[in-house]
């Protein structure tokens, strides 16, 4: 009996053990189905709010857009930035409106009752550094508003959407985006139209033309998107050598590398039309996915590609030159060669740096080459000499004496349409005589950098013995060029070409200001390692604009302040863009935390944007291209990149790269070029930059909460 009462015991014992475990792996399973099923639906909330934003973003771009059947508002809009160089009182007003339109039609869908859609502006005048306000952007004059059209908002969608039997899972997607009314080529890290002075159409036959408007030869690396209607890729980049067959070595070819990997594009990629050329060595894939942090995070260098938007901004340079040129304040000698007398007599009667020394070179063609048909009087002659004598004197620490080590005449403070604008004259032959007595040129004893105009020319007479102005000189600066105050930047204008030198990595040469050039730009290294640059400008250049071997990073506002907030150059060029010699063969280093996007966090080699109106073809073979900034070509930009580190620094190194070599087992290799999109080109360069007629969006990182 016991020993039957025992087993009893044993056999429930057993079944109550069994029962726990069953019912305890049965738990854990609908448990995890259950985590499961929250988790799905955590992902498709998340999914869903993602895809939301961008149809948030494309119907506030289309509610901006003037065009569009029924959008009062931004016809309102269009005509404030038409009539207008500062906002009037309705600016935000009508603009309220536009983004009080656009919540209101995703907020009222009932299909999106899960979702809340929320457009508010950014902060201006908070300090608080833990939030993202206007000073994120670089924007801090309290007046901002006041004389800018630029507008900062976050777009937030809250989500409460849930399963039948799950949770609500809130969600919040956010993401900053810029109103700006500038074309949009500023909004991409690379592109080009493809076409010349024509808009940009999809529907345009020659859109899949077999001449493409972005040519990728190799691989190159680009952060941010781009827009290109016509694509084509190859296997294999192109570069630039030594005619072997020319004894002089004045010439060059252009050779061909082995094939690479295709390039790596972290962002959106716009276009109709891809002509993929690429060989199967080492592969036919479009996109090379690289192997970096971001992976982590799904983010690779397969971009999503999407068509091209109806609502680019384009922009016409000639009509922008002249825009610019009458915001300087001078009288439109290109186009009215009438106004050079009157110019000339302006500055003969404000001369008045203690004596009339300008009047006294006028009335004896002191300056002219050409056609002599005055002679001056003896008055005349001992004012030069007393002019002469005193620019050639260092020093004296006499403030009245002005003309000490500066060349420049003063033409009056009473130019433009508000006569507020004091303009210099830098005459080219002034300049060439006292080259070496120019140290106080640019100085800011007497030129205020906000309300400044420096006008380079050369002044020569025709056979009619009538002053003209010539533009087939070089002005050449060696020396630091400051026409900036807080936001405001005056402007230097140069009747011909001009040419800015590099200086040391101690002491490099620092351009601040806004700059127009009727001819032809040269940046360059002046030689012996003075290769590096600043620039806190913009400038737009009638000619063909070089880049030769040199260093460009932003200038700071100050001192003190972080890297992170320099400025940068903006070139905006009218005829062919070349950049060339950049830190030729030096070693394209990984970063510690194989972080693609910090590559140049740290100081890039070209700290600028750059646009032409006509072609680019850019070689990251040798040289070694770290663009923060962009880079957009108006019909035809090419570039050539590998992913390879030379072995040496020497000119023979570029033999390594020969259509021979296999580069299928160096797919890990940093490219030789790399583009980063800044979108602080836009916020920093805001009132130097071109203006069209709406506002443009410019999108900043997606966040996810």
């Amino acid at each position: 009996m016991n020993e039957k009462g025992s087993s009893l015991l044993v056999v429930l014992l057993v079944t109550l053990i069994f029962s726990v475990l069953g019912l305890s792996v049965l738990g854990a399973a609908v448990n995890n189905t259950k985590l499961t099923a929250i988790r799905e639906q955590e992902i498709e909330t998340t999914a869903s709010g993602k895809v939301l934003m961008s149809e948030v973003l494309a119907k506030l771009q289309e509610n901006l857009n003037p065009n569009v059947t029924g959008n009062l508002y931004a016809k309102n809009l269009k005509d404030i930035l038409i009539k207008n160089d500062t906002p009037t009182d309705i600016y935000d007003i009508e603009l309220t409106s536009i983004i009080t339109e656009t919540e209101k039609y995703f907020n009222d869908n009932p299909d999106l009752k899960d979702f809340t859609v929320n457009i508010n502006e950014l902060d201006l005048a908070s300090t608080d550094a833990n939030i993202v306000t206007y000073k994120t952007y670089g924007i801090t004059d309290p007046n901002f508003k006041e004389k800018n059209y630029i507008r900062i908002f976050k777009i937030t969608i809250d989500s409460t959407e849930a399963g039948a039997d799950n949770p609500t899972i809130p969600r919040t997607v956010s993401q900053n985006v810029i109103l700006s009314p500038t074309p949009s080529f500023l909004n991409y890290a690379v592109g080009a139209y493809g076409k010349l002075h024509e808009p940009v159409d999809k529907r345009d036959k020659d859109i899949a033309s077999p001449n493409s408007a972005l040519v990728v030869n190799g691989s190159p690396d680009i952060i941010g998107n781009i827009f290109a209607p016509t694509l084509e890729l190859n296997s294999r980049a192109k570069y630039r050598n030594i005619d072997p067959d020319d004894p002089t070595g004045s010439t060059s070819i252009e050779l061909m590398t082995g094939p690479f990997h295709g390039p790596s594009v972290f962002g959106t990629l716009y276009t109709e039309n891809i002509n993929n050329k690429r060989e199967s060595n080492p592969t036919t894939a479009r996109f090379f996915e690289g192997n970096y942090a971001e992976i982590a995070s799904g983010i690779t260098g397969i971009p999503v590609i999407k068509p091209i938007s109806k609502n680019f901004v384009d922009m016409d340079f000639n009509s922008t030159f002249d825009l610019k040129w009458e915001n300087t304040g001078l009288p439109d000698f290109i186009n009215d060669s009438t106004s050079i007398g009157p110019f000339i007599d302006k500055c003969k009667s404000n001369d008045n740096y203690n004596y009339k020394l300008f009047e006294a070179l006028i009335n004896t063609d002191g300056l002219i080459e050409n056609n002599h048909s005055a002679t001056g009087s003896i008055e005349d002659l001992l004012v030069i000499a007393e002019g002469d004598e005193e620019i050639r004197k260092g020093d004296t620490g006499d403030s009245s004496k002005k003309r000490a080590q500066n060349p420049k005449f003063f033409c009056g403070n009473d130019f433009g349409k508000d006569h507020n604008k004091q303009v210099f004259l830098l005459e080219e032959s002034m300049l060439e005589t006292y080259k070496g007595s120019n140290s106080k040129l640019y100085s800011s004893e007497d030129i205020d950098g906000t309300t400044s105009t420096l006008f380079f020319t050369n002044i020569d007479k025709d056979s009619d013995h009538k002053h003209i102005f010539k533009d087939d000189h070089v002005l050449t600066i060696n020396q630091d060029l400051n026409l900036k105050d807080g936001d405001d930047k005056g402007w230097l204008v140069v009747n011909g070409n001009l040419e800015i030198n590099g200086g040391t990595k101690d002491n490099p040469i620092v351009i601040k200001g806004n700059i127009l050039v009727n001819g032809n730009l040269f940046i360059k290294s002046s030689g012996q390692n003075k290769e590096f640059l600043e620039f806190d400008a913009t400038v737009y250049v009638k000619g063909n604009s070089t880049i030769d071997n040199v260093n460009i990073d932003g200038a700071k506002e100050n001192e003190s302040d972080p890297d992170k907030e320099r400025k940068q150059l903006v070139l905006i060029s009218n005829k062919d863009l070349k950049i060339v010699r950049i830190n030729e063969y030096e070693k394209v280093l990984n970063p510690t935390d194989n972080k693609l996007v910090n590559l140049i966090n740290d100081k890039p080699n070209l700290k600028a944007f750059f646009y032409t109106d006509s072609n680019a073809t850019l070689y990251g073979v040798g040289s070694h291209f770290q663009i923060e900034g962009g880079v957009f070509a108006r019909q035809q930009l090419t570039i050539n990149a590998i992913r390879y580190n030379f072995s040496t620094d020497s000119l023979g190194a570029i033999s390594e790269i020969s259509p021979s070599t296999n580069f299928a087992s160096k797919p890990d290799a940093r490219s030789r070029f790399y583009v980063e999109y800044d979108t602080r080109v836009i916020t920093d360069q805001l009132s130097s930059l071109p203006r069209v007629d709406r506002l443009q969006l410019i999108v900043d990182d997606l966040n996810i909460q």
